[in-house]
């Protein structure tokens, strides 16, 4: 199943790069991403799929915020059918 994270964080130098490869260490497949910047955040959607059933994605989105220059993360679970 794949499920959907919004992470806002300031837009600092490896913000990003800190973000997708905690998303990718901790055993997801990244299904799709996008960015909408403001000038004193950003706001990342990521759609993720675990690779096994034992990964738990609200435990990914406590680990995104603890990462520095995280302001915060939110989780929506969504249908692989209602992915556009």
């Amino acid at each position: 199943m794949t499920e959907r994270l919004t992470v806002t964080l300031a837009p600092a130098e490896g913000a990003i790069v800190r973000v997708l490869g905690l998303v990718e260490r901790r055993g997801y497949v990244l299904r799709g991403l996008s960015m909408k910047e403001k000038a004193d955040s950003a706001s990342l959607v990521i759609d993720v799929e675990p690779r096994d059933g034992s990964r738990r994605t609200p435990v990914l989105a406590q680990q995104l915020a603890r990462l520095i220059d995280v302001r915060a993360v939110s989780l929506a679970t969504r249908d692989a059918g209602s992915l556009a």
